[in-house]
């Protein structure tokens, strides 16, 4: 397991657990920290840390806090803080993140954005004008 990662935005409690006997397909949508010992195909999004475990994999995007990598991974990755390829780790895809650590041995073949995440603006609000009775 990686060494140094704090969970910033909150207790950093483990709040998902997905063995390495299961196999999820879908979405997952978790508000505190997950860790995936099995498999997984779909979209992971985590407020804080998700972790893969050395006998897991995730195909498909991942969005985390941070994110910690000892399987196989294939997709996109976000993460707002640090994201490390410890050396069990293959990582196939694009990432983007503020920190990245990779370990000695790891696998990493895609593109990587580093640097702090442009703030994400709030979408345009949509005004309705209504025509004055006069105008039609």
């Amino acid at each position: 397991m990686a060494k140094g990662i704090g969970s910033r935005s909150g207790s950093g409690e483990l709040s998902t657990i997905i063995g390495p006997d299961a196999k999820l397909e879908g979405r997952l949508d978790v508000r505190h920290s997950v860790r995936i010992d099995g498999q997984m195909k779909g979209e992971l999004n985590s407020t804080e840390m998700v972790t893969i475990g050395p006998g897991g994999g995730v195909e498909g995007n991942i969005s985390a806090q941070d994110l910690v990598i000892g399987g196989k991974v294939t997709g996109r990755i976000i993460c707002q803080g640090k994201v490390v390829l410890e050396e069990s780790a293959t990582l196939t895809g694009d990432l983007r993140t503020v920190r990245l650590v990779v370990e000695e041995g790891a696998t990493f073949n895609g593109l990587s954005e580093m640097g702090e995440l442009p703030h994400q603006p709030h979408p345009p609000k949509v005004i309705r004008l209504e025509e004055d009775e006069e105008d039609r």
